[in-house]
């Protein structure tokens, strides 16, 4: 009985998503218009309603022209309020940034920045907005499976409420943090999300459900474990060509800053100059690298995060390692973006909870976000 309730109520929810992907269509950039804002009495309102028509009723039975007349006034309110809520709401633009990735044990955050409204550039939205997740979180249609949609349903009911600020101008954008959780790993894209206000009276609520069209990489939860660690010695031409270390030895050249490398490195002087920011590479005559790996008779979850942790540990330490662990096979390297490729290769790994690689192209979009939020 329950497994056939849950059946039609998944049924009608995928029913609504339809309607609402033709409807209000997933876009990194929402304006609100009239074909995606829904507007309906609050309870508030409803009771507002019945009191208005009881004072009518009472005006006309008793022929009493002060309640015919405090009747009128408070449906003209009402009448005036669904206006001006709509109009207010109608102000709203949003702006989604792509989410960083994140481990499984601890909580994601969606930012989404207030921008002016093409159709009213100079004017602002007023009011609280709430937060909540429609359709939660769901695979990417390269890995869907029913089980984990399920899975990651249960973990994503996240409510979150912010005020909207009256000195934000077209200069200014506000942004918002909207938090979610998803306890299992995997590269999920995010459902919609269901936006409301209720501004100025309370009377009405307007709602709207957008889908900002953002993808988040899940890591496994990181947790100290045995692993096997190979040396690999390379000789002098292999180092000079490839492995540019960030040691003391010999400076190698300067390259461009990435979000997580250590700020001692930074060039100040260059900062202080032009403002662009850079690090400095170092070379050594002679180095090692590493290749990570572990027996494939290890339980599959607790080897990913053993191996999660080991490739944090090597990424801190700033040393050359490669990923070794059953299909995954990822050659040495360092710096932001390989640890995010092995990150992401051990959170999408294919075992008996239903995922698959993601591939390399989902990979290299991910290692391109990673340095969009600072």
């Amino acid at each position: 009985m329950g497994r056939a309730r849950w059946s039609l109520s998944h049924y009608f929810h995928q029913r609504l998503l339809g309607w609402l992907d033709n409807r209000v269509p997933a876009a990194n950039e929402h304006h609100l218009n009239l074909n995606s804002i829904f507007i309906l009495p609050s309870g508030f309102g409803w009771s507002f309603i019945i009191l208005s028509l009881c004072l009518f009723l009472l005006g006309t039975n008793y022929q009493n022209n002060l309640m015919l007349l405090l009747s009128y006034l408070c449906l003209s309110i009402m009448l005036l309020t669904l206006f001006y809520t709509h109009q207010n709401f109608a102000r709203l633009a949003l702006k989604s940034l792509p989410p960083r990735p994140f481990h499984c044990n601890q909580n994601g955050e969606l930012l989404v920045q207030v921008v002016p409204h093409t159709k009213a550039p100079t004017k602002n939205c007023y009011g609280v907005l709430s937060f909540k997740w429609l359709s939660t979180t769901r695979l990417s249609k390269r890995d869907a499976h029913p089980l984990a949609v399920e899975a990651a349903t249960r973990n994503h009911h996240t409510s979150f409420s912010a005020q909207l600020s009256a000195s934000i101008n077209s200069q200014q954008k506000q942004t918002l943090r909207i938090p979610f959780q998803i306890k299992t790993r995997g590269h999920y894209e995010l459902g919609r999300l269901t936006i409301a206000c209720d501004f100025p009276l309370g009377l009405y609520k307007c709602w709207t459900h957008l889908d900002f069209n953002q993808a988040v990489t899940v890591y496994p939860k990181s947790q100290e474990g045995p692993v096997v660690v190979n040396n690999i010695a390379t000789d002098e031409a292999s180092t000079a060509s490839k492995d540019k270390h960030n040691g003391n030895e010999d400076f190698y050249a300067l390259n461009d800053y990435e979000v997580g490398q250590p700020l001692n490195r930074v060039s100040w002087k260059h900062v202080a100059k032009n403002g662009n920011w850079v690090t400095k590479s170092f070379t050594a005559l002679k180095s090692n690298s590493y290749v990570i790996s572990l027996s494939s008779a290890t339980d599959t979850e607790a080897a990913l995060a053993a191996l999660t942790h080991a490739t944090i540990t090597f990424s801190e330490a700033n040393r050359v390692f490669g990923l070794s662990y059953k299909g995954i096979h990822i050659p040495p390297n360092h710096g932001v973006k390989h640890r995010h490729e092995c990150l992401a290769a051990l959170a999408c790994f294919e075992n008996s909870t239903p995922f698959n690689n993601a591939g390399s192209s989902s990979l290299q979009q991910d290692s391109n976000r990673i340095r969009a939020v600072k």
